[in-house]
Formats: C-alpha cells, structure tokens, sequence
C-alpha cells in the first residue's frame, strides 16, 4: 500500500514554512535594492489616508481616478520624486489637472527615518497627519 497523505502532511510542513521563507526574502531584497526615488514614492503610496484603512493610493483610486474614469476632465500626470539637498529627504509629488486647476499635493520622505509628512494643504486633505 502506498502511504501518500501522511508523506504528504509531512512534505507540507516542511515545505509550506520554507517558501514564506523564500518569498519574504525576495521581498526584502527586492525593497533593498530599490531606487532611492522609487522607494519614497512608494512609501507615500503606501501612507495613511484621511479615509479609514486606505492608503493614499487608495484614496486616489476612490477619488481622482475614479472621476476621470467617469467622464470628467481630469489629466493625470502621475507620481514624481525630487531629492532634497539633505541626502535622506526626497519630495514627492502627485500632479493632476482638472476643471478647478493644477493639483500638485507634496511629501517630505525622510528616507533614513521612514518618515512620511505632508508638505503642502493639498496633500493634507490626503493624508492623515
């Protein structure tokens, strides 16, 4: 008789914790190795938002996406990273147009620290601080 689910049970539990293993270090070397404008840009994608359990990419999505994506006359430059003369601060910038004019809310990453602080009203109304 062929013994596979107690072979098998066996080979999951082995398994199973070495490829979250593997996956996390990928992750963690993936983010090392990231771009210093790319990793700020993501850490203010990845920030809290004035809405609750949302990121601020998501409250983009559910906002300013969502109204060009209905229609409106929204253009959507997208997401820019400029370096500070401090070494570890990078501004962040998310620029749109629309009908009442330029958006353009700005982060201060302080990349050392993992600080992420709004700079300007626009990206107040975004994020929660």
């Amino acid at each position: 008789m062929i013994r596979t689910p107690a072979n098998w049970s066996r080979l999951a539990i082995i398994l199973i914790p070495i490829v979250i293993v593997a996956v996390d270090a990928f992750v963690l070397i993936r983010e090392h190795l990231e771009p210093p404008a790319q990793k700020a840009i993501r850490m203010v994608r990845e920030s809290n938002s004035r809405k609750e359990n949302f990121t601020v990419q998501q409250y983009l999505y559910s906002t300013v996406y969502h109204r060009a994506s209905n229609g409106e006359s929204i253009v959507i430059d997208g997401w820019r990273a400029l370096a500070q003369s401090d070494a570890g601060s990078i501004t962040v910038e998310f620029r749109y147009s629309d009908s009442a004019g330029e958006h353009a809310p700005a982060w201060d990453v302080e990349l050392k620290d993992g600080k992420v602080s709004p700079k300007n009203d626009q990206a107040l109304d975004l994020s929660w601080h």
